[in-house]
Order: C-alpha cells, then sequence, then structure tokens
C-alpha cells in the first residue's frame, strides 16, 4: 500500500483538502550551513513559480499560494479542494536548493546543486557521471552508510545490464521486464519493481482539422496492432489492451477498453468519413523522436499498419526532441509517438482532464472532467477508485493517448547491496540510498 512518508518534513497535513500546513523537522540544514526552514521553502517556491525561471515544475503551483507562519510552518492555500496535494511535494515542489548557495551560483545554479540530502556533489562530468559523497551535516545521525557513490551515464539498455553483469556496475535502472527476469532467473542479482502508471505510445490531437473528426480517429484506432508494435521494442511484454495495466485496481474493463484491431471496421469508418468530407483520400502526419530507435521503429510499424487503410496515406516526420517539445505544447501535430510516466494516479488529472497541464491533445470529455475532480475533492478511497475506473474506461474507448507498452520500474542490484528502498518516478525506477550498505 502507497503512503507518504515524512523525510525533511515532519508532516503535510489539511482538515478539508483547501488549506493545508507544512510542519518541517527541527534543527536541520543545508550542507552549506544554511537553515533548512519555512523561508527556504517558500523562496523556493516562489523561484519555482516565477516565469523567468523557466521551472519545469511551474505548473505544480497552480491554483496554490503559501505563507511562512513561523520557523518550521508554511501554510499552504489552495483555490479548490484537493486531497492529491502531496503527491507534488513528492514530485515538483520537493526539491529544495540553500537560498544562499541558488543566489551566489546565479547562472550557473543547474552546475551548483546544494541540498540537505544525504549526500552532497562532489565532481559532475555531465553526459557520464556523478560522484558523490557522504554529507557530514546530515540531520539523521549515522546515515548514510555509505560513504560515496557514482551514477554513470549509460544510455544502451543492453550495455547497463553488461555492466552490471561484469561488476562494472552495482544497480541497473531498467524499463524492461524481459531484462528483469532474464536477472532474476540468474539468480546473481536482486530485482526490485515498481509498477507504474502509463508507458509508451502514441498521442492524438483532437483539436487538429483532420483528426477532431471523431470517426477517422476511431478507423485509425481499429487499425492499429498494439501486440505488434510492443512485440518490436519490448518483446515478451503483456499486451496492452487498456491504459491502465491489469493489475491495477482502477480498472473495470466493463467501462471500457481500446478499441479491438478490426481492418474492415477500420475501412468502413474511413470510407464513411470520406462520403461526409467529399474527399477521394486523406494524409495524416506521424510524428516520431528523430535518432532514437526504440522511437522510429514502432513509427514505421505504425505507418504500415495504419496505410493498410485504403485511401490513407501516412507520412511519418522524425523531429528533434526540442522541437517535438515546443510543437507538443503549441498543439501542432496529429499523431504523436510520446511516453508518459509516473508514480502516481493523480497525473491522469493533469494528462486527461480538459484543463489539465499536460493535455497536449486538447482532450475533453465531460463524465472524465467530473471523475477527475472527484478523485481529488473526495476523502473516501473507495469513491476515488470508482472514479478513476470510470476515467480509465472512458481514456481507453476515446483513446486520445493510445499505449501499446505499459511500464514498470526496476532496480537490478548486485545481492551484496543492501538496505535499498525503490520508489517510481517520471523516469523509471528510483532508489533511496539513505540506508544502503554493502555486505
Amino acid at each position: 500500500t502507497e503512503k507518504f512518508v515524512p523525510y525533511l518534513a515532519e508532516s503535510f497535513e489539511s482538515a478539508d483538502g483547501q488549506n493545508w500546513t507544512l510542519k518541517l523537522r527541527e534543527r536541520v540544514t543545508f550542507s552549506d550551513g544554511t537553515p533548512f526552514d519555512a523561508a527556504a521553502v517558500a523562496f523556493n517556491w516562489d523561484r519555482i513559480k516565477n516565469p523567468q525561471t523557466l521551472s519545469p515544475s511551474a505548473r505544480a503551483t497552480d491554483g496554490m499560494t503559501w505563507r511562512v507562519v513561523d520557523p518550521r510552518t508554511v501554510g499552504v492555500t489552495l483555490e479548490s479542494p484537493n486531497y492529491q496535494l502531496p503527491w507534488r511535494l513528492v514530485k515538483g515542489l520537493g526539491a529544495i536548493g540553500s537560498p544562499t548557495a541558488i543566489e551566489a551560483a546565479g547562472a550557473e545554479v543547474g552546475s551548483k546543486p546544494v541540498g540537505a540530502g544525504p549526500f552532497v556533489l562532489a565532481k559532475w562530468t555531465r553526459n557520464s557521471q556523478m560522484e558523490l559523497t557522504r554529507n557530514p551535516t546530515y540531520f539523521e545521525a549515522g546515515l548514510p552508510y555509505l560513504d560515496g557513490l557514482t551514477t554513470k551515464v549509460i544510455n544502451s539498455d543492453d550495455q547497463r545490464l553488461n555492466a552490471l553483469r561484469s561488476g562494472e556496475i552495482d544497480i541497473d535502472s531498467s524499463l524492461l521486464t524481459k531484462d528483469a527476469e532474464t536477472v532474476a532467473d540468474e539468480g546473481l542479482h536482486d530485482v526490485y519493481d515498481t509498477p507504474l502508471v502509463g508507458g509508451t505510445g502514441v498521442m492524438f490531437n483532437f483539436e487538429d482539422p483532420v483528426l477532431r473528426d471523431a470517426g477517422l480517429r476511431q478507423a485509425v484506432q481499429h487499425a492499429i496492432d498494439g501486440a505488434q508494435i510492443n512485440n518490436v521494442v519490448a518483446p515478451g511484454e503483456e499486451p496492452v489492451d487498456a491504459f491502465l495495466g491489469s493489475g491495477n485496481s482502477a480498472r473495470d474493463d466493463a467501462l471500457g477498453t481500446y478499441p479491438t484491431l478490426d481492418l474492415s471496421e477500420a475501412q468502413r469508418l474511413f470510407d464513411d468519413y470520406l462520403t461526409r468530407t467529399g474527399k477521394t483520400g486523406e494524409t495524416i502526419t506521424v510524428m516520431t523522436y528523430a535518432g532514437f530507435p526504440a522511437m522510429e521503429q514502432p513509427a514505421q510499424v505504425l505507418q504500415e499498419q495504419l496505410q493498410q487503410i485504403d485511401g490513407l496515406t501516412v507520412e511519418l516526420a522524425p523531429v528533434d526532441a526540442p522541437t517535438i517539445l515546443k510543437l507538443k505544447r503549441q498543439g501542432e501535430f496529429q499523431i504523436l509517438l510520446a511516453s508518459s510516466l509516473s508514480a502516481d494516479m493523480d497525473t491522469l488529472y493533469d494528462l486527461f482532464h480538459s484543463k489539465g497541464a499536460l493535455n497536449a491533445m486538447g482532450y475533453s470529455n465531460p463524465e472524465v472532467d467530473e471523475a477527475l475532480e472527484t478523485t481529488r475533492t473526495s476523502e473516501n478511497p473507495d469513491e476515488v477508485t470508482r472514479a478513476y475506473q470510470v476515467v480509465n474506461g472512458e481514456i481507453s474507448k476515446d483513446a486520445p493517448f493510445r499505449l501499446w507498452q505499459h511500464a514498470s520500474g526496476y532496480l537490478l542490484a548486485d545481492n551484496e547491496v543492501q538496505g535499498l528502498t525503490a520508489a517510481g518516478t517520471a523516469a523509471g525506477a528510483a532508489f533511496d540510498w539513505e540506508r544502503a550498505w554493502l555486505n
């Protein structure tokens, strides 16, 4: 069962979901000696909210104000109740840096992080590795156990796995179930599994002049063979038939699943689209990430699948990542290969609510909006679960974000590494090194 665990804060509580009190621990300092207090929290949140900072976490401050109550207390007020608010402190608002160090670093702040965690940065070679050493001023006496650690950048899944086997690294972070199963069968390493919400697939732009036609979108959906695509990029993975995975309690298939593969129905719907619009054919563009085989290969398979519809032409547009992010924000795409990973269900609000911060698809469904609002305003766990079941059913039937691969985050660790605690993040599995030790 998921639960929030106090760390640098003792508690974050609310009686009504709208007014919250954040209570910090006593006598905690950043590694440079600056007090970790309410003023430091407010400083960081003010900085995140400031548009000039261009913080990717700025959306987490939407509808939220705060004030310093006393040195250990921050009062938070929301425009409307949200019992999912603690997730924001786990994610975008949880990284609090030393105000002294931030102001001193100026434009170089991204290269000189100073926090209050168990380790401090000793050396950072970008795109290569980061070396950390034990923080002697850490607030928990006797921790961390390790004197230091090094994190390396190894982009290839196969290379990381080989580095783990050879002893070059002690832990490998992976999203591939086949690698986790292989390592488990070998019996030389421990496997930590952290199920995530989301995965990889395609986003449809509901506001595009062509794809706003529901019949055309459904024709395309019925031509997608997600199992075939999944087998190309992740052989052996469980086929995907709804946005949420089969083991998720917030799934009720009676409320809806993805459109089934049915080329006859796809052709019928497409022909009806041509008749209604007076067209003799249609062309749509699938945008994908240039230079990333894990995205380019499924795009090519998808192109072949969709062009089984007579009269439909599908063009591929490989684009660099910065440009894709820009076009995605501006809604300038038709179909876009994309991934979304999260540890929490509240991400569904950001993705699929008509006013969601991550709803790049222009998707709007009143039933989904109402259910998502219930997930934030209700304290009843059963009511929240039922609301999420409604959401999953609707977003699976409409499929604005059609997944072909669900994701779990895995940590594959040498069995001499003990004391690890794994947690899900937007990048996969992460680990808490505070109590890790080598046997």
